[in-house]
């Protein structure tokens, strides 16, 4: 068992089958198959359930997943910091909201970039249920998030607030009754304040049409399909040339708070603790 072995488990689960594994790898998927049987017959257990739909993680295997994470990540983090002491590497993998990676990020990242160039930066949007899932599952090491997050395996910084609003295309008030909602898929934060809104009114969303994206919301709304729950600072961009019209909400709905979740099992190497303290200040 070596290093290989334990990246070979890690590209199996984050792929979700072998063969993706072999693609990501540059193996054959045969060549695979058979470490893996060679190494549940070392290790004499089972490391994964192998179903039509792909593989899953046995609890062992969610043990030594979490173990070969821990360990490739180290070793990397210690040849990094062993062959150029002085120098930060490596990579780095967030998630964040789509809007935060349009407004608060941004700068962020700029300086973080100019600071540490030898870091290999990637960035992922997604609804919060789906960083959170990632971030829980070692995918990502880390993710900016529209809310407080209830999981007891996960580490939280407050990082700042962001104001949202009522958009429509019309100057009066919309009528929610009749009027369809623009929004996120479930999990996102800013579909569940639109959706507390409305319960505080004794009214249910009605007809909701989904978007993945911001921007094809902020278009739509544009066009008069519907309303839709935004951050303020997009909303303005828009309402400044008079596509659309913002009608503030109450205290309690109007603002939301980002943070930065991480597993409190995180094996923390110079690259993410670089990017806390650049979050940080």
């Amino acid at each position: 068992m070596n290093i290989d072995t334990f990246k070979m488990v890690i590209a199996i689960v984050q792929t979700g089958s072998i063969s993706g594994a072999a693609q990501q790898l540059g193996y054959a998927q045969s060549n695979i198959s058979a470490k893996v049987h060679q190494l549940e017959s070392e290790l004499k257990t089972t490391i994964f359930y192998r179903t039509n739909r792909g593989v899953v993680l046995t609890p062992d295997g969610k043990k030594f997943y979490k173990r070969a994470i821990e360990i490739v990540n180290l070793t990397e983090d210690t040849i990094h910091q062993l062959q150029s002491p002085t120098m930060v590497a490596g990579d780095l993998h967030i998630g964040t909201l789509q809007s935060a990676s349009e407004s608060y990020l941004p700068p962020i990242l700029v300086k973080y970039h100019h600071k540490f160039p030898r870091v290999k930066l990637a960035i992922a949007t997604g609804n919060p249920l789906e960083n959170i899932h990632q971030v829980l599952n070692y995918e990502l090491d880390g993710a900016v998030v529209g809310e407080n997050v209830d999981e007891s395996e996960l580490e939280s910084i407050p990082l700042t607030t962001e104001e949202l609003c009522l958009v429509s295309a019309s100057p009066e008030i919309p009528d929610l009754d009749h009027t369809p909602f623009l929004v996120f898929s479930p999990g996102c934060i800013y579909r569940e304040v639109a959706e507390d809104w409305l319960k505080s009114l004794n009214k249910t969303m009605h007809h909701p049409i989904e978007f993945n994206y911001l921007d094809g919301i902020m278009a739509s709304v544009c066009a008069g399909l519907g309303i839709g729950i935004v951050p303020k600072h997009k909303a303005e961009l828009f309402a400044k040339e008079k596509l659309v019209y913002m009608t503030e909400l109450p205290k309690e709905f109007s603002s939301i708070q980002l943070s930065f979740i991480y597993r409190k099992d995180y094996v923390i190497n110079r690259p993410f603790s670089e990017f806390v303290n650049v979050l940080q200040k």
